[in-house]
């Protein structure tokens, strides 16, 4: 699932906001950079899942350094609402909420409904259609970074080494989150993500002795409600698809606890790389374990199936590709133009608007109680 969700930049904006102790306006904005960046990469809106991603479907807090936004944040202090460097600065279109919610709802949408209609018309070729999204982050990125658009450290032996560990949890959330998409409605997918919110909130209180206010537990209650009414009322099970969204959640997880740990030390207590610095490291070690992952799936035929696909699942492929660009640019974007809760509300919207699309597209069927419990 799904950084620059899914690909990859991301993480679900609920998961970031399970670990936030103090959300003020700043914690919010660096919070989300890299969580974005992960959710794009597995395909969901993020966290980071997260986001993954959902994206997600993480806390990685701050995840930009407070100096790589551009000139323009230096230069004027006094301004609240801080520039992006990949927004393409000035005003008009750059500096616009709706146009950045616009384009956030697109690279969601797309990454959503576009992963599961290319896992169905493509064939098993998950970890090909991976290696096609991580790479084009990749490239983003690296190019990003020789024009200085965006500002990464020197990247380190030691730096490879601990990422590592992220980028194996990262695929996996990717690589499972696209097997699961042919067995399961996308419904089904955003209830999982929800789950993996209310279980890192629990672990976050036993572990971490992080704690809620009674209007989050109350939250936090009903979610569970609805997910149990949901599952136990889904008219489309498919056991496959379950155990895969259940490997996916587990990824998240542990991605999420690990990302905890040691991106938060390596960008905010240390600062010794910034959080497009700690993205590129990721996607560029999930590559090598993607190639083995399709290696092994026997993927040398997906070539020969993407050759006979019609126009519409190549534009599509492609279009999955950019999203996860663009996901990557647009979620930390609208945190700095917008309050949280604001982008937290458009992104359940966005959530929302998949599942009915989804529906469409796919014939997807809800029953009554389903529908109560996704409410």
């Amino acid at each position: 699932a799904s950084c620059l969700h899914p690909p990859l930049f991301f993480m679900d904006r609920q998961i970031i906001s399970t670990f936030s102790r103090r959300p003020s306006p700043k914690s919010n904005t660096t919070k989300v950079a890299m969580v974005a960046m992960n959710k794009a990469a597995v395909g969901s809106d993020a966290l980071p899942p997260t986001t993954m991603t959902d994206e997600e479907m993480q806390e990685a807090a701050p995840l930009m350094d407070n100096k790589p936004q551009d000139a323009s944040s230096s230069s004027s202090p006094s301004t609240s609402k801080p520039t992006s460097s990949t927004s393409g600065g000035g005003g008009g279109l750059g500096e616009s909420p709706p146009f950045w919610l616009l384009m956030l709802f697109l690279a969601s949408v797309t990454m959503t409904v576009g992963n599961k209609y290319v896992m169905k018309a493509w064939g098993n070729f998950a970890n090909t259609l991976t290696l096609l999204q991580n790479g084009t982050a990749v490239t983003y990125l690296l190019i990003s970074r020789s024009m200085g658009a965006l500002e990464m450290k020197p990247i380190t032996g030691q730096q490879w080494r601990v990422f590592a560990a992220t980028a194996f949890f990262l695929t996996m959330q990717i690589m499972t989150s696209l097997k699961a998409l042919p067995y399961v409605a996308i419904a089904t997918v955003v209830v999982f993500r929800n789950c993996c919110t209310v279980i890192i909130a629990i672990v976050d209180y036993c572990l971490f002795g992080n704690k809620f206010s009674k209007l989050q537990v109350a939250s936090l209650a009903l979610t569970t409600a609805g997910m149990l009414i949901y599952a136990g009322q889904d008219i489309n099970f498919d056991l496959v698809g379950y155990l895969w969204l259940t490997g996916n959640s587990v990824a998240t997880i542990a991605n999420t606890f690990w990302n905890k740990v040691f991106i938060t030390k390596y960008t905010k207590e240390l600062k010794i790389q910034t959080s497009y610095g700690v993205s590129l490291i990721q996607q560029i070690e999930t590559l090598p374990i993607v190639f083995v992952l399709a290696a092994a799936n026997g993927e040398g035929g997906a070539y020969m199936a993407y050759t006979p696909l019609d126009t519409a699942a190549k534009l599509t492929i492609l279009a999955t590709c950019a999203g996860g660009v663009l996901i990557g640019i647009a979620y930390p974007k609208c945190f700095s133009l917008l309050s949280g809760t604001s982008v937290v509300v458009a992104s359940t919207a966005n959530k929302a608007v998949s599942i009915m699309i989804g529906m469409y597209l796919f014939g997807t069927k809800l029953s009554g109680v389903q529908v109560l419990g996704l409410t």
